[in-house]
């Protein structure tokens, strides 16, 4: 069973780790949403899902075809994100009367593991060659769930919502959760919706937030969705980092969907103590965490988008 970081965080054993799992969450729609399954070892081994089993009306007396779901094994290898803050011990010492400053020491590092996690989230491997499988290598498919904004010999291309409906619509048998974009094609989509006279239809999340809705799918941005993409001339993902495009995603948050894996301790913090070679006390943040997709009709994504370019029907 899978528990997003804010449902695992009722079984919290310290006031420490209740705050630091708070504030890896806040101000994130994923971490909010992602669940995670507790693994034992350090890897996950797992079934990708693409064709389900088939079934069928017959007759007296037909004979019965034998069918099975389509699978392909996949590992989650786990992997160590973290970092190290330290306390000087003169400012806390001098200054504690002011300001909690170990508090604020361990949010800010809190918060880069934060921004760490979802640029893996999203880049993977691509990102840091350290990091876990992201998003964009686990969704590969261009039958499954990648549309393509190029055609074959073109590198990217501006959106269209024709497009963005076609990616929504590759999504089988699930709701998506959540249209993450970046703030440039949020903004470029409200462009478009203000020249025909249109606007974003409001409805209710799952928490009971007002959100913009696409398709009655709920929308969100992320700073960590980058508009500086390149793809191959095919249209499918290359680097995060080359060129002026962007991606749009459609996914849905389950265990046998988007779903994270980390080890049963989760978010660790860990004083390691005090330091020899300055007057400091250091602190360690560190999640042994990764990410799986099981089935792989669950998630989709529009990818290859011109990021400078006008969004048309």
């Amino acid at each position: 069973m899978s528990l997003t970081l804010a449902q695992g965080n009722e079984y919290s054993v310290t006031e420490m780790q209740r705050a630091v799992i708070d504030r890896l969450v806040k101000d994130s729609d994923v971490l909010a949403r992602l669940g995670f399954v507790t693994v034992l070892g350090n890897s996950l081994t797992y079934d990708t899902i693409t064709t389900d089993a088939s079934a069928a009306f017959y007759a007296v007396g037909d004979t019965w075809v034998e069918s099975t779901v389509d699978v392909t094994q996949a590992t989650a290898a786990l992997k160590v994100l973290g970092g190290d803050a330290d306390v000087d011990n003169f400012l806390l010492k001098t200054r504690s009367n002011e300001i909690d400053l170990q508090g604020t020491v361990l949010s800010n590092k809190v918060k880069v593991v934060q921004y760490k996690f979802l640029d893996g989230f999203y880049y993977g491997t691509e990102f840091d060659a350290n990091g876990f499988s992201g998003l964009h290598q686990l969704m590969t498919s261009t039958t499954y769930n990648t549309v393509q904004a190029a055609t074959a010999d073109v590198n990217g291309a501006a959106a269209t919502i024709a497009n963005m409906r076609k990616a929504k619509d590759l999504i089988t048998g699930w709701k998506p959760d959540l249209m993450l974009m970046s703030k440039t094609m949020r903004r470029l989509l409200s462009t478009y919706l203000d020249s025909v006279g249109s606007a974003f239809p409001r409805g209710v999340d799952r928490f009971g937030n007002q959100v913009e809705m696409f398709d009655n799918c709920p929308i969100s941005v992320d700073d960590h969705i980058l508009n500086t993409e390149s793809t191959h001339t095919d249209g499918t993902f290359l680097t995060h980092s080359a060129d002026d495009q962007t991606t749009i995603f459609f996914l849905s948050f389950d265990e046998m969907a988007c779903c994270g894996i980390h080890s049963g301790d989760g978010v660790q913090v860990e004083e390691i103590g005090n330091l020899e070679t300055k007057d400091a006390r250091r602190w360690r943040v560190k999640w042994y965490v990764s990410m799986m997709l099981q089935d792989l009709r669950s998630c989709s994504k529009y990818c290859g988008i011109i990021s400078s370019s006008a969004v048309t029907a």
